[in-house]
């Protein structure tokens, strides 16, 4: 093979390029010299974006396959032109592999005030038990007479930031361990239920004299209390941080498909003022032997949740914390979710005006309020 880099600008620069202060002379052996040449020093710097290696094979190449007599090749140098990077910093690297490992998730769900079929913190806030309180004499035994309140969660709207710490990864299955923050809009909703228990109870009874009397002295009775249903539809912003281990099956590709976790939530939330409110008067009359939940909702004005002639109940608004328990179950993007909130809000009692006590049989504990909501989860 013939002499390599003299075919680059060849022997006929050597004597210029010797004597002119940009040039770069090398010797690559006893008869093989490289010379670099550039009018000006800029020009010697614009040679390190050429490919030199390539250039080189294609020379020989070319010196190798022609026919003609000749040392004294051209060549165009825009395929060997290349764009010199800088060495990619160490932090960059980092969030380069953080973020292939974040996901923006968005959610949007119903909710329940049940669990399993039963009420989640069910909060009742009058309870009378001796029906010669409203009729004397009156023959009734096992009597019950009940007001209580359940807060549902009648829609989720969310938005989050997940990331995914791989802990496991093999081609047919991953665990990982995700966490993150969002934000979520929740429309709520306080549901009542007004019972009375009476055992025994039937349809004789209830078109007896006996009963008609009582009927009425009840009226009276629920009159004079004056308790009244204020709020029913409230809106709320709930801002949280979650953690949930996560296992991922993998198809024979190897790409992600089926995908399960569980995780907590923590919540910080605030109540915002209520869309309607109300004043509920029906009641629901059962045999004292069932287990009735009732329930309905009423719109009216603005107020506290329950009011009365001598105390009120309200919830706590300063920015109440709570956590929440998750369950996923999903598909590549799409997911299935499940959110149990146990203790979502507090309900407390306080007395109206100059009252100190009642001697109604109102509940003086404070109570907690949860829900469930579930939906559909968008993203990874």
């Amino acid at each position: 093979m013939k002499t390599i880099f003299s075919i680059c600008l060849l022997t006929a620069y050597s004597t210029f390029a010797v004597e002119q202060p940009d040039s770069i002379i090398i010797n690559a052996g006893k008869n093989s010299r490289v010379i670099f040449y550039g009018k000006t020093q800029q020009d010697l710097k614009n040679i390190e974006r050429l490919d030199l290696n390539k250039l080189l094979r294609d020379l020989n190449q070319k010196q190798d396959s022609t026919k003609a007599i000749s040392n004294h090749l051209q060549m165009s140098s825009e395929s060997y032109q290349t764009t010199t990077t800088k060495p990619t910093p160490k932090w960059e690297k980092i969030w380069q592999s953080y973020k292939k490992n974040t996901f923006l998730n968005a959610h949007v769900g119903l909710g329940s005030y049940r669990f399993f079929g039963k009420p989640i913190g069910e909060y009742e806030y009058f309870r009378l038990s001796n029906p010669d309180v409203i009729m004397p004499n009156s023959g009734l035994t096992d009597f019950k007479m009940r007001q209580s309140l359940w807060l549902r969660a009648r829609s989720a709207v969310g938005i989050s930031l997940l990331h995914d710490i791989p802990l496991v990864n093999t081609s047919r299955m991953a665990f990982k361990f995700r966490y993150g923050l969002g934000v979520e809009a929740l429309g709520l909703r306080f549901e009542y239920s007004n019972l009375m228990l009476i055992n025994p109870i039937s349809r004789e009874f209830l078109e007896s004299d006996g009963w008609r009397t009582f009927n009425n002295t009840k009226w009276q009775y629920i009159q004079g209390l004056g308790t009244i249903l204020e709020q029913t539809d409230v809106r709320a912003m709930s801002y949280y941080a979650q953690i949930m281990p996560k296992l991922v099956l993998k198809d024979k590709k190897g790409r992600e498909s089926f995908s399960f976790g569980l995780g907590i939530r923590l919540n910080k939330s605030s109540l915002k003022q209520p869309i309607h409110s109300g004043d509920p008067n029906n009641w629901g009359i059962y045999s004292s032997n069932s287990n009735p939940s009732g329930g309905g909702r009423t719109t009216w004005s603005e107020g506290p949740i329950v009011r009365a002639k001598e105390v009120f109940y309200v919830t706590n608004n300063s920015n109440p914390k709570s956590i929440s328990f998750l369950a996923e179950a999903g598909y590549r993007n799409i997911s299935l979710f499940a959110n149990y909130t146990p203790a979502f809000t507090e309900i407390s009692q306080r007395f109206r005006g100059n009252y100190t006590s009642t001697t109604a049989p109102f509940n003086t504990q404070s109570g907690k309020l949860g829900f469930v909501n579930f939906g559909v989860k968008f993203g990874r």
